[in-house]
């Protein structure tokens, strides 16, 4: 089973979501709250519900990605990571304020607190061998340089150019496929 985890001002049929439901007949794409306990706890309780029938493999694009970094190393789970967010509380710290959601044009209040929440579900050390990670050189929002640093030691695909949408992604299916097939 895969289990989508989207980005910061996403939802879950977002472009990359919508494709990965196609890849295979078990995927779960949620909708994740913006309240960053509220997300973990919607996705553990997935994990649970899913993982008594399912061997589940994480995917995980931008501020869901930290998110599928976290929930790996808990329980152990591969994981695909697309542009991931390596440090939370400082990329999203400049996003204080109303955050508008443009795949479903509603919006909601990003503050400090939750910003200073994301704190408990950063990982500084990783298990190499549960993660695939996906990076285009030419993301604006993230360095790809700092991902592809912290996960040197896993199965790593750099790409040149692209950006933090990750251009052709439908390009990566057979690869997400074999990676969530080796669980």
């Amino acid at each position: 089973m895969l289990l989508y985890l989207h980005g910061f001002r996403s939802i879950g049929l977002c472009y990359k979501g919508k494709q990965i439901a196609t890849f295979a007949p078990n995927v779960l794409t949620p909708n994740l709250p913006y309240v960053p306990t509220l997300a973990i706890k919607l996705l553990e309780s997935l994990i649970l519900q899913y993982s008594k029938t399912h061997k589940i493999c994480l995917i995980g694009s931008s501020l869901g990605g930290y998110y599928a970094t976290f929930l790996a190393q808990k329980y152990q789970f591969k994981a695909v990571l697309i542009n991931p967010v390596i440090d939370a509380c400082k990329t999203l710290l400049p996003a204080i304020g109303k955050v508008n959601v443009p795949y479903n044009k509603t919006s909601f209040f990003w503050s400090l607190d939750l910003v200073e929440s994301l704190k408990q579900y950063r990982v500084d050390f990783i298990t190499p061998e549960l993660y695939c990670v996906l990076l285009q050189s030419g993301d604006q929002v993230l360095d790809y340089r700092v991902a592809a640093q912290k996960f040197k030691d896993s199965k790593l695909i750099i790409e040149k150019g692209g950006s933090h949408h990750f251009d052709n992604f439908i390009s990566q299916k057979d690869t997400i496929l074999k990676w969530a097939e080796e669980i």
